[in-house]
């Protein structure tokens, strides 16, 4: 008597934090290539209809709509040769604070996604990965630095492109 497989089952939607270089080593309101969150954001949706996406530059960018003088306090600092947390204007205080929560929703994701393209690191996203990791949840790199520490220690797995993201989305326990 064998026993028969059932139908096969997709794995459950979750929630996902969308990491990845927003400002790198860009000096002021420069900004990385952002087109990367909209082709994370397809493959997720495709393979897991109902998902919940997180994307922080778009929540980063609405932020900032409500807050127009954080930038101009951000790029204020340009001119300050040192900075001390205390004393830091207000606008800078809420936006530091934003950041926070981002790193605090990346924890709260079932998934973090980091995308680091080519060999540069972000910060930012290194933040987001040891929130997730520290909180137990899985982190997916998408990134060729498969030999930097940081990444090392904190993903769950590490994939090479958007390709072997979709193959670890439609099998996870394969490690991609």
């Amino acid at each position: 008597m064998s026993a028969e497989v059932g139908p096969a089952h997709p794995a459950p939607a979750g929630s996902f934090f969308l990491a990845g270089t927003m400002q790198g080593a860009r000096a002021g309101a420069e900004m990385a290539d952002q087109s990367y969150r909209a082709a994370l954001a397809a493959r997720i949706a495709a393979r897991r209809p109902g998902a919940v996406i997180h994307d922080p530059g778009a929540l980063m960018r609405a932020w900032l709509a409500e807050h127009p003088g954080a930038l101009a306090a951000h790029a204020a600092l340009a001119a300050t040769p040192t900075v001390h947390r205390a004393g830091l204007a207000p606008e800078l205080l809420a936006l530091t604070a934003a950041f926070h929560r981002l790193t605090r929703l990346a924890a709260e994701s079932d998934v973090c996604v980091a995308w680091l393209p080519g060999h540069e690191p972000s910060m930012g996203t290194a933040a987001e990965m040891l929130s997730a990791h520290r909180a137990g949840r899985a982190v997916v790199a998408v990134t060729a630095m498969r030999q930097n520490l940081a990444v090392l220690a904190c993903a769950t797995v590490i994939v090479p492109d958007l390709d072997a993201f979709d193959a670890w989305l439609a099998h996870p326990g394969d490690g991609g």
